[in-house]
């Protein structure tokens, strides 16, 4: 086919070029480079260099996704040096957006600022009104990132309201992208919600529910997972996922986060592979977030380590500044999301040093609450709890906390951290329950541990001391003196003559009984899944890198 002669108005060069679009949508970026390059050689630059540059801002895009950020930005550039002096033109404006919407991607907003400033500029110079909206809803993202949210929104909206003039669907949908981007940095998680969902909405009525909208169904299926709102995360993930859809690598990921968090293990461990197969490398991040939260819960601590590694090695350009931000004494974070990882990152820190701050803990969960983020938020008090316990701290505290935590597990459905909750509060003798019933009920039939004149508190030091634990280990787990688990241990000795002594009973094995006299109920079910991890070093700042840093149960390791 000679690429002078048009198929259907569409010549060789375009027919690679779009092809290359379509093919990087379902997650191969990496051939989508391919086809352009071979686009590109098929134009002859000097005389056509406004059609030669558009074709490498499109490679630029591709190298992108496919986590060649030197590439891609050597494209652009390449570009702006073939559009140099040129007049200005709706190729230019949609080079310089292009070139723009890779350095924000790239951390570098100020950059990204110039050069859409300068394309819609250029756009208005020359009448380009589609290319216009572009440039304006590239700007609105770069601005909302260094602070001007309000800005950020306005042209946004501007955008919205261009693109709905021209009638270009495509656009008028990418621009509730960009502006449940925006208020998502800004912590409006609920106004995130209501644009998402009008989004999609219009998206569905535009018939681009598998193309620009499935962008939006993915904030959309997001913001269900953070708010809590998982049954409605889990129908429209799940309906989504029956048809093919851009960026569904998104989606099984959101699925994946929700089925870990519920205990599905399996099924989440299915979900998150997708999630990474189908990611472009530019996109996979979350996808090692997730498979390394899910390897924690599973007990897969190698695993885990090494899916955090990979997430470390992909943030290396922003770990150093993140670090810093983490390690402050007062951290100064614009956004209330970032102040949130931030804070989280902080408790995690002083967990790993062996002395798990309740103070900070206390301020993550608070940070988590004004999100009304309630999964990451029940996490921060169980760690809260856990560290006034272990420090001696206000037991009212710890209790109330704990309570709150407990409440919002149960009302999740989140089985793994449910039973965390419930093993600290065993240990700790904390109550769950505002108050007890105190009405008769029905006899229960005693437990062998009951039967034998155990109290629960012998069962669990017994049950310890059974795993060759010392005395100042047991303290360290039950939260009570070196002294006391010594009296507890003496008290069911031979020589004590309790009646549990006489007997000497032979301890239950780990069971399914859901008794609280259960010897084996908290010593066992951490300690299996979290407790003996040894993680290396730990960038605390990693957002969403909590579980690297939070194995339930992990207070055991610092036990000698």
């Amino acid at each position: 086919m000679s690429h002078q002669g048009p198929l259907a108005g569409l010549d060789r060069v375009d027919l690679l070029a779009h092809t290359a679009d379509a093919i990087a949508f379902v997650g191969t970026a990496q051939a989508a480079t391919g086809l352009l390059e071979d686009a590109l050689g098929w134009v002859d630059a000097p005389a056509d260099p406004a059609r030669a540059a558009v074709l490498l801002a499109r490679l630029g895009d591709h190298r992108r996704a496919a986590g060649d950020e030197a590439g891609a930005l050597a494209a652009f550039e390449q570009a702006e040096r073939l559009l140099a002096g040129m007049a200005p033109s709706a190729e230019r404006a949609r080079v310089l957006a292009a070139h723009a919407y890779a350095l924000g991607r790239s951390v570098r907003p100020e950059e990204a600022i110039g050069r859409s400033e300068e394309a819609v500029a250029c756009a208005r110079a020359v009448g380009a009104r589609l290319e216009e909206a572009k440039a304006l809803r590239v700007l609105a993202v770069d601005l909302a990132v260094l602070g001007q949210a309000d800005r950020a929104i306005t042209l946004a909206l501007e955008a919205r309201a261009i693109a709905e003039d021209l009638d270009d669907a495509e656009t008028v949908i990418g621009t509730y992208q960009a502006v449940t981007f925006v208020l998502k940095l800004v912590g409006r998680e609920h106004d995130v919600l209501e644009e998402a969902r009008q989004g999609y909405q219009r998206a569905r009525a535009l018939g681009l529910e598998r193309a620009t909208g499935s962008f939006v169904a993915n904030t959309l299926a997001s913001s269900l997972l953070d708010t809590g709102r998982w049954t409605e995360c889990e129908r429209l993930t799940r309906e989504l996922l029956a048809g093919d859809r851009w960026g569904i690598f998104n989606l099984h990921n959101a699925l994946g986060r929700l089925l870990t968090r519920r205990g599905e293990f399996a099924a989440a461990r299915e979900q998150l592979n997708l999630a990474l197969r189908l990611s472009p490398p530019f996109f996979s991040d979350w996808a090692w977030l997730g498979l390394a939260e899910l390897a924690l819960w599973e007990g897969r601590h190698d695993e885990a380590g090494a899916a955090v590694a990979e997430a470390q090695r992909r943030a290396i350009p922003i770990l150093a500044a993140l670090d810093r931000l983490a390690t402050a004494r007062a951290p100064q974070a614009r956004y209330p999301p970032v102040a949130a990882h931030v804070q989280a990152a902080q408790a995690e820190r002083s967990r790993l040093e062996g002395r798990s701050d309740p103070g900070r803990w206390r301020a993550a969960a608070a940070a988590w609450e004004r999100l009304e983020h309630p999964y990451d938020a029940a996490y921060a008090r169980f760690r809260e709890a856990e560290a006034l316990l272990g420090a001696g701290g206000s037991r009212q505290q710890a209790e109330t906390g704990l309570r709150a935590a407990h409440q919002t597990t149960v009302a999740l459905g989140t089985a793994p951290l449910r039973r965390e909750v419930e093993l600290l509060a065993q240990r700790g003798r904390l109550r769950l329950e505002e108050s007890e019933d105190t009405t008769a009920s029905p006899e229960v039939r005693p437990s062998p541990a009951t039967s034998l004149g155990l109290t629960r508190r012998e069962v669990e030091v017994l049950a310890l001391v059974a795993e060759g634990r010392t005395n100042r280990q047991i303290g360290q787990v039950l939260y009570i003196t070196p002294k006391t688990a010594s009296v507890h241990v003496s008290g069911s000795s031979p020589s004590s003559g309790s009646p549990a002594a006489v007997r000497q009973p032979r301890l239950p094995t780990a069971s399914a009984s859901t008794s609280n006299e259960s010897a084996s109920a908290f010593s066992s079910s951490s300690r299996a899944r979290f407790g003996d991890i040894k993680p290396g070093r730990a960038h605390a700042s990693i957002p969403r890198l909590w579980p690297l840093a939070a194995q339930p149960g992990g207070h055991r390791r610092h036990a000698k």
